[in-house]
């Protein structure tokens, strides 16, 4: 298979049925926008959500607003505002892309209270996989601290496949950090597309919006 990929990604807004992926623009974040994004943040009740993210939280909307300025300090990042229901609730990145290889990595995930393990949440993840294969790539990775268990769930529950742990990877806020290693292939993706679109169907949640069937259940 014959691969060209831009340097950057491209794709500036994901559609969905349940949510909506802009580039982050800080540039384009007035005010009005700016403080629901804020709200979220401002109002975690459980700090621990902060544990495993290389910044400890924002205590004020100028530390938010810098830390998107500096696309939070990862290069070469693209990253996500998430909408939903009219309101900006979550981010995500596209990290350490290589264009040689076609690779590029999830990562740098903040969901907020507001859309934690919801149908919005998976769908999120849906689009930003199908826009990453649709552009070429050949592995989508994951990593994640090896003690932060919710989000080697959430790798699982996305169709990631667990491929080990690097041992003393890198010192993460002062300790050793060991990562978990996950990945979907291009050859996978097929399969794992229309199990995502099988769960998104309307059918699969009842009058309350709670899903009939999990997302697994399809794999």
């Amino acid at each position: 298979m014959s691969h060209s990929l831009p340097r950057y990604f491209l794709a500036k807004i994901l559609y969905g049925k349940h949510a909506t992926l802009q580039v982050l623009s800080s540039a384009k974040l007035d005010p009005n926008r700016m403080q629901p994004v804020w709200q979220c943040v401002n109002s975690e009740v459980d700090r621990s959500c902060w544990t495993y993210l290389p910044y400890s939280g924002f205590e004020t909307t100028e530390e938010l607003r810098a830390a998107f300025d500096n696309n939070f300090n990862f290069k070469d990042s693209i990253h996500y505002l998430v909408e939903v229901n009219h309101r900006l609730v979550e981010w995500l990145g596209l990290l350490n892309q290589c264009s040689v290889d076609h690779v590029i990595e999830i990562g740098n995930v903040y969901f907020s209270h507001q859309i934690k393990q919801s149908t919005a949440s998976t769908e999120v993840i849906y689009l930003l996989l199908k826009a990453c294969f649709e552009q070429g790539f050949r592995r989508v990775e994951w990593k994640c601290d090896d003690l932060n268990q919710p989000s080697k769930r959430a790798a699982l529950r996305f169709g990631f496949q667990h491929e080990g742990t690097f041992r003393q990877d890198r010192i993460a806020k002062g300790r050793n950090r060991n990562t978990a290693w996950f990945s979907i292939l291009d050859q996978e993706w097929p399969e794992l597309e229309r199990s995502y679109l099988a769960w998104l169907k309307a059918d699969n949640f009842d009058v309350n919006g709670q899903q009939k069937m999990r997302l697994r259940d399809f794999l």
